[in-house]
């Protein structure tokens, strides 16, 4: 079920007992985004019960917004006890995160798939 959020972000409710919440990004993100963007993660924050998994492989383009709107998320979802990962970082996305040092501050995973599998294992660990 697709939670109506103003594009780019689209917001995945999470579904059953795994409690992971998908944003999916996609096309350019910059700062006519940003409320979009905070909206939606602050959703995804409120809807999760184990974690969020950002999803990047639609994004075509984000500037410092998306960095920002990401770090903040990480500050809310390690408040509320979540998990997060990046999947799929655009390789413009990891030289942002790589450049401005957030590489170490966020996890990442290469597919959407691999994030989800990481997750569940982490849970029964």
């Amino acid at each position: 079920m697709l939670d109506p959020a103003p594009a780019p972000v689209v917001l995945h409710r999470p579904a059953g007992p795994g409690g992971v919440v998908v944003c999916r990004l996609a096309g350019e993100i910059d700062i006519d985004d940003r409320p979009a963007v905070l909206t939606a993660f602050a959703r995804a924050v409120d809807r999760a019960t184990t974690a969020v998994v950002v999803d990047c492989e639609r994004l075509a383009f984000c500037d410092s917004t998306l960095l920002n709107a990401l770090i903040g998320l990480r500050r809310d979802t390690a408040a509320s006890g979540l998990g997060l990962v990046l999947a799929a970082p655009t390789p413009q996305l990891h030289r942002l995160l790589e450049l401005t040092g957030a590489a170490s501050l966020l996890s990442t995973q290469p597919t959407l798939e691999r994030a989800l599998v990481r997750l569940r294992a982490e849970r029964t660990a």
